[in-house]
């Protein structure tokens, strides 16, 4: 097992490395994106922040059911999901199409962040090699978010906008199979009681705070629907406060 450590430590970070990349390279290909669909520009924000949005309002009720289900299960679930999205994601017809395969794609990103922490801790009983492992996984972290504008930008400009999708599919199928090789199961865990009120509530506040920074720009901050959007924000923040 000894030997095998590091191989599951690569693979969770090599995996994870591709959803933190797609946070960033995206920003990049907007004006390319444009151009092939003729979108305006709040249209193009969505593509990037329907991403961003649903990884962030569900990373805490996908920690919950990696409890249920084993980390290594949902992990391959998230990555597969996240691979299979975008092959469609580079194939999308539409903006509109575009924005609904990156929600799912959040989906995938939402379910691999607690589960490859959750891997990591169960690779690495040992305090100190546990440290470094994560160490090792936060670094990763930060070379994807770092690395997305310039992979981006370089694919774009040589292959175009649908590139930095399609490379992920190939990148995924190996991740994929070094998780199945070298990372073992967690133990199932008691579950934990899911908040799905709680999860509803972190996602309308997040949609809606999201929507109202978007669309003022082009419908401006005084339009009804620009302060209808912040008020429910406010009122939603208020509820989950409280809950």
């Amino acid at each position: 097992m000894a030997r095998e450590r590091p191989c599951g430590l690569y693979a969770i970070c090599f995996g994870f490395f591709l959803v933190l990349l797609d946070t960033t390279a995206l920003n990049v290909a907007a004006a390319s994106m444009e151009r092939d669909f003729g979108s305006s520009l709040s249209g193009l924000q969505w593509v990037v922040n329907s991403y961003t949005i649903v990884f962030a309002s569900l990373v805490l009720t996908a920690g919950a059911v990696g409890d249920r289900f084993g980390s290594k299960r949902l992990y391959q679930i998230g990555l597969a999901l996240f691979t299979g999205m975008s092959l469609l994601c580079g194939l999308a017809p539409s903006v509109g199409a575009l924005i609904g395969l990156r929600m799912l794609q959040g989906v995938g990103a939402a379910v691999m962040l607690p589960a490859s922490l959750a891997l990591l801790s169960h690779a690495y009983p040992d305090a100190r090699a546990r440290a470094s492992a994560v160490a090792f996984w936060a670094s990763v972290v930060s070379l994807g978010f770092a690395a997305g504008p310039a992979l981006g930008g370089a694919l774009t400009s040589i292959f175009g906008w649908r590139s930095i999708f399609f490379i992920n599919v190939p990148v995924g199928a190996v991740a994929l199979m070094m998780i199945r090789a070298f990372v073992e199961e967690t133990p199932v865990k008691a579950p934990r009681a899911i908040d799905w009120t709680g999860q509803a509530v972190m996602s309308l506040v997040l949609g809606a705070l999201t929507y109202a920074l978007i669309e003022a720009g082009r419908s401006g901050w005084a339009a009804p629907r620009i302060v209808a959007a912040f008020a429910l924000t406010i009122v939603l923040a208020i509820i989950l406060h409280d809950h």
